[in-house]
């Protein structure tokens, strides 16, 4: 299970950083709203997490063009599990991670080397397994349109690095998806809302 923050930080439109103690009153604070927020155990590891989701705006030598919530209102996630997987190097040493929508990191694995795809569906995986076990949420979140659609279509290239490996992956994840239709696979809007709470956060 998650260990419990006790720092959430919630990201005003005005760009005023509000604190709440508890997840609940955080999430009234946003449920239905575009706002970013994160938990940390303290104040500045719930900071950094806003800062690697570009939620918090830039000082004025550091405008930019994007606003600092480009989603649409009400479209933020609130709930569901978020799955990411991460190498270094491609193929590297490779990682998956499974958090809840707050970024709480539930599961993490280390898989040797592989792929970054062979690390995406390793989580994606994992996330399903904890979701049919748990019965926390049925809304599982993924930031891999490429592994999202090997999922669905199962139609993997002859060149693909692992492809066996792959294959058997994705069919397995199909065949959980289909066996509990409750369950929701949605792809990560990475462009409006910020990294998923689960990035490793090694992108430049």
């Amino acid at each position: 299970m998650a260990v419990k923050k006790k720092v959430y930080l919630v990201q005003m439109p005005d760009g005023e950083l509000r604190t709440f103690s508890t997840w609940p009153d955080c999430e009234k604070a946003v449920k239905g709203t575009p706002l970013k927020f994160a938990g940390g155990l303290t104040y500045e590891q719930a900071l950094n997490k806003l800062r690697r989701m570009k939620a918090i705006k830039p000082t004025n030598k550091e405008q930019c063009r994007k606003p600092a919530f480009s989603g649409k209102k009400g479209d933020y996630p609130t709930e569901g599990l978020c799955s990411d997987g991460g190498t270094r190097g491609n193929p590297g040493q490779a990682e998956y991670q499974v958090s809840d929508i707050i970024g709480n990191t539930i599961l993490h694995k280390k898989l040797g080397v592989h792929s970054n795809n062979y690390a995406e569906l390793a989580g994606i995986g994992a996330m399903v397994k904890y979701a049919i076990q748990s019965r926390e949420t049925h809304i599982l979140w993924t930031d891999s349109k490429i592994a999202m659609g090997w999922i669905q279509t199962l139609r993997i290239g002859q060149a693909v690095r692992e492809r066996a490996m792959i294959v058997k992956m994705a069919t397995i994840i199909k065949n959980m998806l289909q066996q509990h239709p409750e369950l929701q696979l949605k792809k990560w809007k990475t462009r409006s809302w910020g990294e998923i709470p689960a990035d490793f956060g090694r992108k430049s």
